[in-house]
């Protein structure tokens, strides 16, 4: 009983995390049975040792919110199913559904530096060539058939395929996407 009471005593200012600090891991996309279960759908099948993860955050009103794992396996490529801890019942399970999951960029695997993956372009500064800048990648959505980079501006979001049509370069040690996109294309958004 003293354990449980510890583990329900865990600081929550220890994981209040921005956004930007984060990358999107996936999005709860299926309720798992009646006991509060739920199937994560990792975007891009991310190897981890599911056993170690302690907590998913999920984006909850633009705010994300520290999940506790109880347990958390593989179970196809890309799906994990996850018991949350305090989530023990369909309709609890029912408020997270559909919801975005973040990690801690931290917990990224180690990749090769030069290798560029779509995480880490989130946060990066997208600039037109003959614009200027247009603002910074907030997500990419890899579940359609062309991947679409999200840009958040100051007059909201747009989107745009990842395609070499419009994405002209990459420099990452400056954090910057240098993209030609045409105004129909920016307009439509």
């Amino acid at each position: 009983k003293l354990l449980l009471k510890k583990k329900k005593q865990r600081s929550l200012n220890t994981y209040i995390m921005q956004k930007k600090d984060c990358f999107l891991f996936g999005t709860v996309f299926k309720l798992h049975g009646y006991k509060g279960d739920v199937n994560i759908y990792n975007d891009d099948d991310i190897p981890f040792d599911f056993s170690e993860l302690e907590y998913f955050l999920i984006d909850l009103k633009n705010e994300l919110v520290p999940f506790f794992v109880e347990k958390a396996r593989s179970i196809k490529p890309n799906i994990i199913l996850v018991k949350f801890e305090d989530v023990n019942s369909e309709a609890a399970a029912q408020k997270i559904y559909k919801q975005k999951v973040y990690l801690p960029k931290e917990w990224l695997p180690e990749t090769n530096e030069n290798e560029i993956t779509e995480k880490k372009l989130i946060g990066y500064t997208v600039i037109d060539i003959h614009k200027g800048e247009l603002g910074e990648i907030s997500y990419i959505n890899s579940q359609t058939a062309q991947q679409l980079i999200y840009v958040k501006t100051e007059q909201g979001e747009f989107c745009f395929p990842m395609h070499e049509e419009f994405v002209k370069g990459i420099d990452p040690k400056e954090g910057i996407m240098e993209v030609d996109i045409p105004e129909e294309l920016l307009n439509l958004n």
